[in-house]
Order: C-alpha cells, then structure tokens, then sequence
C-alpha cells in the first residue's frame, strides 16, 4: 500500500529498451530532482534508456552514475521569446533521442512539453498540485499527491478520472535515518543554535510565513505557563529558515520581541543541502517535535524517519483526517506518530508540544518506532515503483 493507495504491478518487459525522458527545473539537491534520479536508476535497472532534461547542478554526477542521462535545457525559463525557443529545442531533442514518453516533474517546462508531445504523438506524464489552472489536467496521464489532490482534479475535470494516478513524494531513507547521523551532527546543530544538550527542542522546519502567528502564539502561550523553564526540562522552540538571507527574517525578529520570546524562540537554518548549517536530518533527531506545513509530505517523512513526533499544521479549510501522519481521528491516540494542528488554533500545536516533551524514554523509543515504519512508506522505492508502473501502461496495452 502506498500512503493512501494501492500499488500497481509494473511490467517490467513493457519498458525494456524504451527511451524515456524526464524534465524537471533543476537537478539541484531538491526533492525533484531526487526524484529523478531514483526513477531513472529504476529506468536503467530495468532495461529502459533514462534521459534527464533540466538545468545543471549537483544531482547530474550521482544521475550519471546510476545510469541516467543528462541533457541540459532551460525548463523554468519564464520569458515569453525563450519559452518558444524551448519548444523548438525539446521537440528536437525528442526527435534526436527517439524519446518515447514525458514525464515533467513540477509545472517547469509542462507546456512545451504538452506541445511537444501531442506533435510527436508520444504519452506525457505530469504533476497535478490542486491549481486549477494547471495544464497537467491535459496530461495522458497524472500523477495526484493526495486524496484532495484527486478530488479536486475529478471535480475540474471528470473525464480525467481515468487518468489519475497515485503518486508519491519519496524521502532518501538512505540518508534520514538515525544511523546514519552521527552524534557530533547533532552537537553542531545545537551549538549553532546556542542551546545545551538537556534542553528539548520544538522545530519548525520550512513553514511558511502564513503558519508564524500559530506559532508564535503557541509559544506564548507556553511562556505564560512557564513552558520553557520549569524544574522538570527546558525547552526552546526553533524556527528553521531555508534561506539564511530571507528578507522576512528581521520582521521575524520584531515579532519575537513584540511578543516577548527573544529568549523562548531561536532561529536557524536548514536547506535541501547537506553541508553546514543545512544538517535536516540532524536537525530532525535533535528535536522533540517537528512542526511542519501540510502539504510539505517530503518534511513529514523525513522526521518520522528519523523518529521524531510531527505535528502537521493543516490549511484553512483542511478535514481534519492527514495523510503524512498517523492521528486520530485516522487511528487510536496511543498509535500515533504526530498531530494534527487544525488552521489558526495555537491552543492545540502548544498542547503537541507539551505531549511531545513529557514523552519519557521507553514512550519516546514506541512513538519512534512507529513513526519510522509510517515513514517507509514514504521510500524512493515506492515512488519508483509507483511511477514506473504508470510509465509500463502506455506500452503494455493498458492505457486506457
């Protein structure tokens, strides 16, 4: 089963020796571009030629490595004069490679290859996201991230019903594992941020801006109950920018002092890289709760690979039901491996984080446990086997 699914069988013959091509923005250490390479080192284990149009960065070697090929093209260009440029340039290199499908990851590129693929009379992949504007809906066949996803693109187009596929936002469970992270990882990160080992942290990571009154109010709340320094822990909430020169982080700060949590609330910064100061993984086994946004599943997945207790904070008008965690009203309160946080109640992330914190050892080693397991179901080999599966129907007879 995937996260809300079930799996489909892929024919591994239907791709042997097919050419597929995959475009994406950039092959920079996004999740996008993670997810490119994995399928095309799935392409190549089972007999296809892997192509990968996008622009360089600093997936292309391990791509290369793992049987892919790199084709470099300018997919997030926005001016009008090089878009049309950008038609002709990948319709000639579906001619010149013999590509046989399309897949676009994101919308980067989608309608040059939406043109291209209809004049060619080849099948196109892509990526449904909720907009409903989005030209994926012209896609032969689409991928949807979650049940939302898919009731939302039913109800703009019903005749596409029979071209929706489940899709899956893979983590690296290579590198988010706790094995795999190294205590002095940990010790760096908090040395970073200024805080002691015995202090429990609450990390925010990759929230957007329209979440930092709920948090902030959260963490008020906690101050005014003595939250974050009492005689049975100290406690820090932290939030994670992605870009350390965010422009939104001076006001960030007036916020804080506003709200008088200069000392409660810290400030860091994590990314999709993995150099300093930019350790996720670490970042995610040195807290007691991560906080991350609905629709961020990557984020989710990765903290619960690494055992830690999420709490998911939903969007406006969001059911209460969450796909990236397990929660009531899903499942019984003592199997869950998060909380969900319905839109603007600060009241129920702060009661997530006193849970989280009171959580002794043997309670905190269940809750990981089980949170690592929901994580596996977020594995590249899933997306692969997912993505590869929709692929093999266009060239088995089964599309529809």
């Amino acid at each position: 089963m995937t996260p809300w699914s079930a799996e489909q069988e892929i024919d591994s013959q239907a791709l042997f020796g097919r050419t597929i091509l995959q475009v994406v923005a950039a092959l920079d250490a996004g999740a996008a571009a993670f997810a490119c390479v994995e399928v095309a080192a799935s392409l190549a284990e089972a007999g296809a030629r892997a192509l990968v149009a996008g622009a360089p960065g600093s997936s292309v070697s391990e791509l290369q490595a793992r049987g892919g090929v790199f084709l470099p093209f300018a997919a997030a260009t926005r001016n009008p004069w090089k878009a049309v440029v950008n038609r002709r340039l990948l319709e000639r290199l579906v001619v010149r490679e013999g590509v046989e499908l399309i897949h676009v990851h994101g919308a980067a590129g989608l309608p040059a290859a939406l043109h291209v693929a209809k004049r060619a009379r080849i099948p196109l992949v892509a990526e449904f996201d909720g907009d409903d504007k989005s030209p994926a809906l012209d896609a032969d066949s689409i991928f949807v991230f979650s049940r939302t996803s898919l009731a939302e693109a039913a109800r703009l187009r019903p005749e596409t019903a029979s071209k929706l596929f489940p899709g899956l936002r893979g983590v690296d469970l290579r590198r988010f594992t706790p094995e795999a992270v190294d205590s002095s990882r940990v010790r760096r990160f908090r040395e970073a941020l200024g805080v002691h080992g015995h202090e429990r942290l609450i990390v925010g990571i990759g929230l957007p801006l329209s979440h930092q009154k709920t948090f902030l109010t959260a963490a008020a709340q906690l101050k005014a109950k003595g939250f974050f320094s009492n005689d049975a822990h100290e406690a820090r909430f932290v939030w994670l920018w992605r870009d350390a020169a965010d422009p939104a982080r001076e006001a960030f700060g007036a916020e804080l002092g506003k709200f008088g949590l200069k000392a409660a609330v810290l400030q860091g910064t994590v990314s999709q890289g993995a150099g300093p100061g930019a350790d996720r993984p670490a970042a995610c086994l040195a807290a007691a709760l991560v906080i991350v946004p609905a629709g961020d599943a990557a984020s989710c997945a990765e903290a619960q690979a690494m055992g830690a207790p999420v709490a998911l904070l939903q969007k406006e008008g969001a059911a209460a039901e969450a796909e990236e965690i397990c929660a009531p009203p899903q499942v019984e309160a003592f199997l869950r491996t998060g909380w969900a946080v319905p839109w603007g109640q600060p009241q129920a992330l702060a009661r997530a984080a006193e849970e989280a914190t009171r959580l002794g050892a043997t309670a905190r080693e269940n809750f990981a446990q089980r949170a690592r397991a929901h994580a596996r179901r977020f594995s590249a080999e899933r997306m692969c086997a997912l993505t590869l599966a929709v692929y093999a129907r266009h060239f088995s007879g089964d599309d529809g």
